[in-house]
């Protein structure tokens, strides 16, 4: 798989992951935008692409909740 290649796949694992996780939470568009946005999802779906690619959606959005979780985490205990 050449450069160009992966990268589409994975912009694509982008957006299928953002539009599961909008549907799973009940959230519009721009409110999974933010969250997206604030804890830097889409750098940790391109850094799990390898295992991301093989797995199912369910697990992957399962682990991008915990990711999520654990930012969340991360930031109480910096306060």
């Amino acid at each position: 798989m050449n450069n160009t290649d992966r990268k589409n796949d994975i912009f694509m694992l982008q957006v299928r992951l953002f539009r599961l996780a909008q549907l799973k939470w009940g959230v519009s568009a721009e409110e999974c935008d933010i969250i997206f946005e604030k804890y830097d999802v889409n750098s940790y779906i391109e850094t799990c692409y390898e295992e991301y690619h093989v797995q199912g959606d369910d697990a992957n959005l399962l682990d991008i909740e915990s990711y999520i979780e654990n930012r969340k985490a991360l930031n109480d205990s910096k306060k």
